[in-house]
């Protein structure tokens, strides 16, 4: 699974690295982490929508995720995947801030159109997002960690601190009401312990799992041109600079 590889701890409630000379301490951003930031966000904060769906909690989420791993980054620097580590952390505030929203209406996703998109790209695009926007919060979740995550179903669970028959039916009902809301075919995959789409891209005739895929790489594209994301992104870092400096 790619939620906690490279050393980076699943076992916990919250990934929890000790305290030691961490380089938080210099007057500015370790040079390594501003490029750890400038390389991942756009990816995290892209997951993190496909996770929410709004795109608040989503840049919330993310923004925290970092401070983190900033607080941290003499310890997290040294993990091999260390962005495993963030995005851990990511979907654990997500978590709480869904459980918060389960009564709180829903807003429409805004982003930009990306434009190298084709019209029927974009019309699909849409299609999922708004579906997702209807599932129950968990579903969506469970979900997209086991679809684009790669996540087994007690590694789910482990994340979201519910048992794995829960995230196991969550799953299962999350694919029936999403392929029945896009309109797909009768769902035969047996959900054993296999990824539905990982590393390797959607499997054979699996068209939720690769209409989640295509979702996901168009609303990269969207965020990666949108403006407002681009100034987020520099007031992200300008905050992280200053909590850098605040802790000297």
């Amino acid at each position: 699974m790619s939620g906690g590889p490279g050393g980076a701890p699943t076992d916990a409630r919250e990934p929890a690295p000790e305290d030691g000379d961490d380089a938080t301490r210099d007057e500015h951003l370790p040079v390594d982490f501003e490029v750890f930031f400038t390389a991942h966000r756009a990816s995290l904060l892209t997951r993190a929508v496909m996770l929410c769906g709004n795109r608040q909690d989503a840049e919330d989420a993310v923004q925290d995720a970092f401070l983190a791993a900033l607080e941290h980054w003499g310890r997290i620097s040294g993990y091999e995947q260390p962005d495993a580590w963030v995005s851990l952390v990511m979907r654990r505030k997500l978590w709480r801030a869904l459980r918060l929203r389960l009564r709180a209406k829903r807003a429409a996703l805004d982003v930009a159109l990306p434009s190298q998109a084709s019209p029927d790209e974009t019309a699909q695009a849409r299609r999922v997002l708004t579906a997702m926007a209807a599932l129950p919060p968990r579903q969506r979740m469970v979900l997209v960690m086991y679809s684009l995550y790669a996540m087994t179903h007690q590694e789910i669970a482990d994340d979201l601190n519910i048992a794995a028959s829960t995230a196991r039916g969550n799953l299962r009902k999350g694919r029936e009401n999403l392929r029945r809301m896009l309109g797909l075919g009768p769902d035969t995959d047996p959900l054993n312990e296999v990824p539905l789409v990982g590393t390797v891209g959607p499997l054979p005739g699996d068209g939720l799992a690769a209409a989640l895929s295509a979702t996901e790489s168009w609303l990269g594209a969207a965020l990666a041109e949108d403006g407002q994301a681009r100034r987020q992104a520099r007031a992200d870092l300008a905050g992280l600079r200053r909590e850098a400096t605040h802790r000297t």
